[in-house]
């Protein structure tokens, strides 16, 4: 029976909040390497193709191996009995377990991307279907803006931020000092692109309408009452 390491991937995403401060010191780093191989390799696939044996098999062998060789004995001997004997028995890259796959894992290790699984995973796409630009170039964007990262690792702004051009609304900027994005792009986006009880309707649809110091109040309520987006 043919091991399928990418359904040993998806076991490790779904249980990284505790699986991954449990790591050996340098292997998150060695892990996000061997990953990006895994994300490049199921990239460059088409998706009619994804489930071929091959692509980024072997990338994703050495993932996994870098992971049991990383976690203490105890745990890598439970990881590798998560499911049964037949668990992991397979090739294909679309392998689900909890409703967390091999793509998770990278956006977890990678991106330092929380919003996975069966619950995260929806809101995540859904933030991404809002219209969206690439930003010039490779380096750091202004902190103040939202930026969220696709599956695939390649960054989108939000262009619901932006007046005109590149030229960001004044009061997003000051709302970002509020809910800093820095630190949580995607509440911040799900605040923005969420129907807003205080506001009545999506923040981002009233920018422009005389209504900025709105905006910002019903911004400054979250930290006044501990109430999350």
């Amino acid at each position: 029976m043919r091991v399928n390491p990418f359904a040993m991937l998806a076991v490790v995403a779904a249980d990284w909040p505790r699986l991954g401060p449990l790591l050996a010191p340098g292997a998150h780093q060695e892990l996000r390497a061997l990953l990006v191989d895994v994300r490049i390799a199921l990239r460059t696939h088409a998706p009619d193709v994804r489930d071929h044996e091959g692509a980024g098999h072997g990338a994703a062998d050495r993932a996994v191996r870098a992971v049991l060789a990383a976690l203490p004995d105890a745990e890598a001997a439970r990881l590798r009995g998560v499911g049964g004997p037949g668990r992991f028995v397979g090739t294909s890259p679309s392998a689900v377990h909890q409703g967390f796959d091999a793509l998770d894992l990278c956006m977890l290790v990678i991106d330092d991307n929380p919003m996975v699984g069966p619950l995260l995973g929806p809101v995540r796409e859904r933030l991404l279907r809002a219209p969206a630009s690439s930003p010039q170039g490779p380096g750091p964007v202004d902190p103040r803006l939202i930026v969220l990262t696709r599956e695939n690792g390649e960054r989108q702004l939000p262009t619901f931020q932006f007046e005109t051009g590149t030229m960001p609304w004044e009061v997003v900027l000051e709302v970002a000092d509020v809910l800093h994005p820095e630190r949580d792009p995607w509440g911040a986006a799900d605040w923005w692109l969420s129907a807003n009880a205080w506001t009545g309707t999506a923040p981002a649809g009233l920018l422009g309408q005389g209504r900025d110091p709105e905006l910002l109040g019903a911004a400054r309520t979250l930290t006044v009452t501990g109430g999350e987006w």
